[in-house]
């Protein structure tokens, strides 16, 4: 069985990782919506927009980790 990692864009050969969205990581980071709305909003945080849906790569999620450390231990496992 293959890792998320070792899947590769059908169109540019880039790895693919997983993706989150607001909703999912306010929740996981204990944060509210608004706060990662704010992140999208200032461009401080990598984003993708598929139609009106906005996903968050969970690279970026591992990042914003190290600034704001979560409040469970078992949170940064669930992103790898």
């Amino acid at each position: 069985m293959r890792k998320t990692a070792d899947r590769l864009c059908g169109h540019c050969g880039q790895p693919v990782g997983k993706y989150m969205s607001i909703n999912t990581a306010a929740n996981l980071l204990d944060c509210s919506e608004q706060f990662f709305r704010n992140l999208v909003r200032d461009r401080r945080i990598r984003y993708f927009k598929i139609g009106s849906m906005v996903r968050i790569p969970c690279s970026e999620l591992k990042n914003l980790m190290l600034e704001i450390p979560p409040l469970d231990e078992d949170v940064s496992n669930l992103l790898t």
